[in-house]
């Protein structure tokens, strides 16, 4: 394991989205007991910005114990967790942004070195937590595919369950919960930032897939430990448009391993430029602008190179089954040869019979010749004559008679 590093946390600018629902059966606000749990840090963050819309619900949060506060809008329109996330990143000012949900509670004060520690590694792009369901289940410690639909894996074990199988130590996945994702900014503004096109569900995975695209990779780490009371603030509904547009994306199934860095387009999105050196009046909304420019050019990327390998791949299948065709083309003009000679060795054979049959019809009508022949040499010996003369032509025969 990464040791902990818990000077690195002191360079994080925590961004939580918040719609400032009530906690379940209790009186504060699931964001309120969010913080309160964040002031175990220890050093604290560099920042903790809560983005809120026009559906929060009371007072925005004050300030609170340890924890440097600041309230960020994002803006008109029902809630958009990739549009909040992208505003937090935006106003964020530390080196390292952890996106973080509201519904999350720490019970320690070490989790964020953790994670901030294996940043350390510049080949990787985000790291993810072990977030547990109230009664200690697994909620999420990294993602999977199955066919084609990304999944928490382990989900609903129990922590010794996901021991035996390997999934207690920090290790690649596909991807990582947006409930608590740990990125560079830098890494985080060159691949256009949360996608706008997913303002839900499959944000978070869609983001560490274009991470993992651009040559980074992304690991949870399940000695980071946190309580995650998972959709308390909204109902887990996939739409069905999310899923065609994640498709549309990455194809069906996505990519599963390593994917194809851009460098073979011959684009570089880790270039200087960055989102806050737009200059203007309206420099948010540009800002938004440009993430969104980038992350639709990081997604066009990634659908036309999946179109690529599918065209690449049907060429495959064209080419298996022309030589298919080939073959048995070959196998049919074989076998074609063979009833040829099939038919010439019945035909040699049926020329045979016909002499065989020719040669005994001659010998049948001979020998019925013969018999013929005989027939009659029997008739003419038969005859009175013939016998007579036949006893005067053995000696002795007419002296017997006489006698």
């Amino acid at each position: 394991m990464v040791d902990s590093q818990p000077l690195s946390q002191a360079n994080t600018s925590i961004v939580i989205p918040s719609a400032g629902h009530l906690q379940p059966d209790a009186d504060a606000s699931m964001l309120q007991r969010c913080l309160d749990t964040l002031t175990l840090l220890d050093p604290p963050p560099a920042e903790v910005i809560v983005v809120v819309g026009d559906e929060f619900q009371g007072e925005p949060p004050q300030q609170t114990a340890g924890l440097p506060l600041r309230v960020v809008h994002r803006g008109p329109g029902p809630f958009d967790f990739s549009r909040a996330v992208n505003c937090g990143v935006l106003a964020s000012r530390g080196e390292l942004v952890l996106m973080l949900n509201d519904d999350i509670e720490a019970e320690t004060g070490d989790w964020l070195g953790i994670m901030a520690a294996h940043l350390s590694d510049p080949s990787i792009g985000a790291v993810g937590a072990a977030l547990l369901y109230p009664d200690r289940s697994i909620q999420h410690i990294g993602m999977e595919f199955d066919g084609a639909h990304p999944i928490h894996s382990f989900r609903g074990c129990q922590q010794s369950e996901a021991a035996a199988g390997g999934g207690d130590g920090a290790r690649d996945v596909i991807g990582v919960t947006g409930a608590c994702l740990l990125a560079r900014r830098r890494d985080l503004l060159a691949v256009g930032g949360m996608s706008l096109e997913f303002p839900a569900s499959y944000g978070d995975v869609d983001l560490c897939l274009r991470l993992i695209r651009s040559g980074l990779r992304v690991v949870v780490a399940p000695a980071a430990t946190l309580i995650h009371h998972e959709s308390a603030s909204r109902e887990p509904v996939i739409e069905s448009w999310e899923w065609e547009r994640f498709v549309s994306r990455w194809g069906e199934p996505p990519h599963r391993g390593p994917l194809p860095a851009n460098s073979e387009s011959d684009r570089n999105y880790d270039s200087a430029m960055t989102a806050d050196q737009v200059d203007g009046e309206d420099r948010d909304q540009l800002r938004h602008e440009l993430l969104n420019l980038r992350d639709r050019a990081l997604g066009a990327e990634a659908r036309n190179q999946f179109l690529t390998n599918r065209v690449a791949h049907q060429d495959d299948q064209i080419a298996e089954l022309e030589g298919r065709v080939a073959e048995r083309d070959t196998r049919i003009e074989e076998w074609k040869n063979r009833v040829a000679e099939r038919d010439t060795r019945i035909g040699e054979r049926d020329a045979r019979i016909a002499e065989r049959d020719l040669r005994m019809a001659e010998k049948d009508a001979r020998i019925a010749e013969l018999e013929a022949d005989n027939l009659r040499l029997h008739e003419d010996l038969a005859r009175p004559a013939i016998i007579r003369l036949a006893r005067r032509l053995v000696p002795g025969s007419g002296r017997h008679e006489r006698a």
